[in-house]
């Protein structure tokens, strides 16, 4: 009977604090809000939910009835903590008190990744997440057109299996594939390095002419050999042969129309051993789903050790300045803002990375498509605070806090707002990491680095005077990701 009392109560909880979720404005501005998954701040490239949300949900509302109500918070606080320590004696026998770091601002040390990269001086993060989002995004559409044998290089069997399963009867199609969010989950070495990824995205399915669209979290375990080194950049896109560097493609047992090897392991770049389907949903992008912000009053995590970081990047390069480097995230930051409010995405290529540039057109497609233009009002940054600086054998990368406010609102055709507020000014911070090559110069200007043009790209994010490619940080610093505050880790 008292177990019973007790998850009614842990469940009256959560209830109440999920209504206080649904009664909160939703705020949709570019890198946060409306979530694809309907139900975070993480459109932007973050992650997360769960438990650990609940959980988060049910302290804050404890804290406010504490506060607010204390006749009622402080009862309910004794109860609470009651039920945790049982809850601890029946799991290990004593009491156990879990204390949570989400708000401790130091970044964790070290990094998992570091088991790759002290075996491979070329790999780079940057170039492994675009990797693994192109891999991603043509798994799924091969699946769709029956091609996924093609890349069985970067697919196992099993693999390939897995995703054969989910197809609907009479599949013609996969497409609009988006990856919002891709954590790493966990690193393990040996003579084998196991990376396992948890992605979560949306795609649309188009069987017997008619269409159905998903959210899904998935977990790919990768591997590759130890001893591999990484590619450059321009090779590590899934779409040539990993032994060779030929084009993509095999033959009907799956070796190399050009080499002819058949590639069963990692032996020469990343290979896919599972692929597991967590949580299918069947539903789109949810626009006027009503999400609180969060963490925005958390301590900054910053770098372990970053004025020795941030002293030695500004010794070895003599030319960088703070205050352009600023001047220039502000000017991504409005330019992507206006660009998304008036759903003129084309615009904005050359300040993104080919993969977050894509994630953020298929959010302004979305909108249209549903009649929908989420609009910032009176968008102002009030801070940018450096947070990392890190950097691999391709690129630089500098992470900061950005900090900013304006009125988030959802209209409709008819101008009515759906979601949001017109009126209310809405604050909030979110950590964004830029990257430029390591050969890339100084910047600072609006128009083409390379040519001095004004910019003026099109589907290949190129420039229409010079033809210089613009998309990929060879000039100038641009946004490779956008990480909510609850989410970010460092």
């Amino acid at each position: 009977m008292m177990q019973r009392r007790k998850v009614s109560f842990i469940r009256a909880l959560a209830l109440f604090a999920l209504l206080l979720v649904f009664a909160a404005p939703l705020f949709a501005r570019v890198g946060g809000g409306s979530s694809y998954s309907g139900g975070g701040s993480d459109s932007g490239g973050g992650g997360g939910g769960g438990g650990g949300e609940i959980a988060y949900l049910v302290i804050r509302l404890l804290f406010w009835l504490t506060i607010h109500h204390p006749v009622i918070g402080v009862p309910v606080d004794i109860v609470v903590i009651v039920i945790v320590i049982r809850w601890g004696k029946s799991k290990s026998g004593n009491p156990v008190l879990r204390v949570s770091t989400a708000a401790i601002p130091v970044a964790s040390a070290p990094r998992s990744l570091d088991l790759v990269r002290r075996f491979d001086p070329n790999f780079s993060e940057i170039t492994f997440r675009d990797f693994c989002y192109s891999l991603y995004g043509r798994a799924h559409v091969a699946r769709g057109a029956g091609d996924l044998d093609r890349y069985a290089p970067y697919l196992s069997t099993a693999a390939r299996q897995a995703l054969r399963m989910r197809n609907p009867a009479g599949l013609q199609e996969v497409r609009g594939v988006i990856v919002g969010a891709m954590q790493i989950d966990s690193v393990t070495g040996g003579d084998t390095t196991s990376i396992v990824l948890a992605f979560e995205s949306n795609y649309t399915e188009v069987a017997g002419g008619a269409e159905s669209s998903w959210y899904v979290r998935e977990e790919w375990t990768l591997q590759r050999l130890r001893n591999v080194v990484s590619p450059p950049p321009e090779q590590s896109k899934a779409d040539h042969c990993p032994r060779c560097g030929a084009p993509l493609q095999t033959r009907t047992d799956g070796s190399c129309s050009y080499c002819g090897i058949k590639i069963e392991s990692g032996a020469f770049q990343w290979y896919v051993q599972a692929i597991a389907l967590r949580s299918p949903e069947a539903r789109g992008p949810l626009l006027t789903s009503n999400v609180p912000e969060r963490g925005t009053e958390l301590p900054t995590i910053v770098q372990p050790r970053f004025s020795e970081r941030q002293a030695a990047f500004v010794a070895q390069h003599p030319d960088f300045r703070w205050p352009e480097f600023e001047a220039r995230v502000r000017d991504i930051a409005t330019t992507l803002q206006d660009a998304w409010s008036a759903r003129d995405w084309e615009r904005v290529r050359p300040l993104e990375t080919e993969s977050l540039f894509q994630m953020h057109r298929y959010w302004i497609d979305a909108y249209r498509r549903q009649k929908l233009r989420n609009v910032v009002a009176d968008f102002t940054i009030t801070s940018v605070v450096p947070a990392r600086i890190d950097s691999d054998a391709f690129y630089e990368a500098i992470t900061v806090r950005l900090y900013a406010q304006g009125r988030d609102a959802t209209f409709d055709e008819s101008g009515r707002v759906v979601a949001g507020s017109a009126t209310s000014t809405r604050t909030w911070s979110e950590y964004w990491t830029l990257i430029r090559t390591r050969a890339a110069g100084p910047g600072g200007t609006m128009t083409c680095p390379n040519c001095g043009a004004k910019v003026d790209v099109g589907a290949t994010g190129i420039c229409a005077y010079c033809g210089g490619k613009l998309s990929v940080g060879a000039f100038d610093w641009i946004l490779s990701r956008i990480e909510q505050d609850e989410e970010y880790r460092g």
